[in-house]
């Protein structure tokens, strides 16, 4: 399939990189199906690390656990391609990676504060501005071959508004009128300036400090969904490798890798 390049924009992304112009293989495109899919596509056939494909909207953007990410063309959607020298399991460490560089990239284009939720979702306002999905595929040495990062901000808010079932739940960086082309380019370079520069300190976890001192969730009750159930919990801490410690109202406690989590309001 066929999808225009959109010049224009990829041409003030690459400006405004600088010497980090030079590292990216970069291309963007008004419309994909989803940047992540594309991009597989490409590590397949060989593409360098730090390709990185950016839409202004997909059709089929995938969230977590095979949900659909709503991807209007008022936001930014944008994959990069990774090739880490890592045991499998530590390529989980790339997902609250991308979440400090892309909530960086946001403060950065501006100017507001903005928190994370575990694991990875990102908030302005308690509204939920940016999602992200990482995708692998290893080799059977069971060494990572590729790791695919995908990050999709919402920039402005959609015409119309958000559908109603994100009414309560989504937010927008930028207020209506912004020039959604110009603020595409600001928050993209600073992105992908953010995701090198934490890729490159990976060994020392240099993103945990800012990953940490975003987070929003910590004492504060929430509730873990986990195979269709609800429980409520208080969450406790967050250890070095992101797990999550809640105790349950039964007094019980659980160190938390993976899994969903609602912040109760």
């Amino acid at each position: 399939m066929e999808y225009t390049v959109n010049d224009m924009v990829q041409a003030a992304i690459l400006s405004k990189l600088g010497a980090d112009a030079e590292t990216v293989q970069l291309t963007v495109f008004d419309a994909v199906t989803s940047t992540n899919d594309l991009l597989r596509e490409a590590a397949e056939q060989g593409a360098p690390e730090f390709t990185v494909m950016a839409a202004l909207r997909q059709t089929a953007g995938k969230g977590r656990q095979g949900r659909q990410f709503y991807s209007p063309p008022s936001g930014l959607y944008l994959s990069m391609l990774l090739r880490p020298e890592m045991p499998a399991a530590e390529t989980l460490t790339l997902t609250p990676l991308a979440a400090a560089a892309a909530a960086e990239a946001v403060e950065q284009c501006s100017g507001k504060r903005v928190q994370i939720k575990w694991v990875n979702d990102l908030l302005l306002h308690e509204r939920k501005i940016c999602g992200i999905l990482a995708e692998s595929k290893f080799s059977d040495a069971g060494t990572p071959d590729y790791v695919i990062v995908g990050i999709g901000i919402n920039l402005i808010e959609p015409e119309g508004g958000f559908p109603p079932e994100l009414t309560q739940i989504a937010g927008a960086v930028f207020p209506s009128g912004t020039d959604l082309h110009e603020a595409f380019a600001d928050c993209a370079a600073n992105l992908i300036s953010a995701l090198l520069g934490e890729y490159r300190y990976l060994p020392t976890r240099h993103y945990l400090d800012s990953y940490r001192r975003r987070l929003c969730v910590l004492n504060r009750q929430i509730i873990v969904c986990e195979n269709g159930t609800e429980r409520q919990a208080l969450a406790l801490a967050v250890d070095d490798d992101l797990r999550l410690l809640v105790r349950y109202p039964d007094g019980s406690e659980q160190w938390r890798a993976t899994g969903e989590i609602r912040i109760r309001l």
